[in-house]
């Protein structure tokens, strides 16, 4: 495929828009997110989300304005066209700060998935950190050329970066798929959720493989073009819907949790009588159950559910379920 504006500088134009639709599903994502667990959630998540959503919106800037200095401010101009701009570049920082955060989430919650089994979880960290520290060469390299034929001389380079990057994703899921199935037991209900939990972890994690695969396949089969450049720009985009789509499905993903059911000790609350002087045993519309006992009382009985989340769960929960 011969190098022309289309497959140049049309591929970049096709990332800020395909890049812009990912990042307003990942707004939306981040607004429900905060509107439904910043009370419940710990400081941590809620950090990483903030975190996450901050880097995406200084990527999609970055690039839309260096696609806008390309193809509108120095529009015709080829002397500019075939130079390289650093904010281009400058833009894979956020990118790749993006992806190490989003994996290690993946590493901690397989962490506590396999209840603290290092010999699964420290190879899958060496790997992410592995991709990430490549990409951060790649970038630092970059910023030291000028024009893009230049920066084909770091094809191979590129190539490991989206490599390791696959690599890390697809191990991090199928440790993940592993791991959940081996805790399937007897119950249904548990089981329900332990398959809705491997399709989330396919669905979420395919995609950037998907995009980090055939950007290594078309930087070899085109190289003189920007193919490449449009599935190595939606990777961080991916990477933060997938994470957003993760925390915000697991009110679907409990309607198969375990529930354990604990009867309190009852109560004994003192009737009191209303205007009539008729006995009003509570609030109205109150559904608890009641029985009269001999000193005139009313006796309540609480029962409380306790729910355990298979991802989040406390420390004093998570010897109650341990998948």
């Amino acid at each position: 495929m011969a190098a022309s504006m289309n497959t140049t500088f049309g591929m970049l134009f096709d990332a800020v828009v395909v890049g812009a639709a990912l990042y307003g599903a990942g707004c939306v994502q981040g607004y429900m997110y905060f509107r439904k667990y910043h009370k419940t959630d710990p400081w941590y998540l809620k950090l990483l989300v903030g975190f996450i959503l901050v880097c995406d919106t200084f990527q999609v800037g970055i690039l839309t304005a260096c696609v806008y200095q390309y193809v509108i401010l120095n529009f015709a101009q080829v002397e500019i066209l075939v130079m390289l701009l650093n904010t281009l570049i400058i833009e894979i920082f956020f990118s790749d700060a993006i992806a190490l955060a989003v994996q290690m989430f993946y590493c901690w919650r397989l962490w506590r998935l396999s209840q603290g089994n290092y010999f699964v979880v420290i190879p899958l960290i060496m790997f992410s950190l592995g991709a990430f520290l490549s990409l951060l060469v790649y970038s630092c390299l970059s910023l030291q050329f000028s024009t893009f034929e230049e920066l084909t001389s770091l094809k191979n380079l590129s190539m490991t970066c989206n490599i390791l990057a696959a690599v890390s994703d697809i191990l991090i899921s199928s440790a993940m798929v592993l791991f959940l199935q081996k805790a399937k037991n007897s119950h249904k209900s548990t089981n329900s959720m332990l398959n809705r939990l491997i399709i989330f972890t396919f669905n979420t994690g395919l995609p950037v493989s998907f995009c980090a695969l055939w950007a290594c396949i078309s930087i070899n089969a085109w190289p003189t073009t920007f193919i490449y450049m449009f599935f190595f720009l939606l990777q961080g985009r991916l990477y933060t819907n997938s994470l957003l789509v993760s925390l915000n499905s697991r009110n679907y993903i409990k309607k198969g949790k375990n529930v354990l059911t604990e009867t309190a000790p009852s109560y004994v609350m003192r009737p009191y009588p209303d205007s009539r002087g008729d006995v009003v045993p509570g609030s109205r519309g109150s559904k608890v159950s009641r029985d009269v006992q001999d000193d005139g009382g009313i006796a309540i009985r609480i029962n409380t559910t306790t729910h355990t989340d298979i991802e989040f769960a406390d420390d004093s929960a998570s010897s109650k379920v341990d998948v």
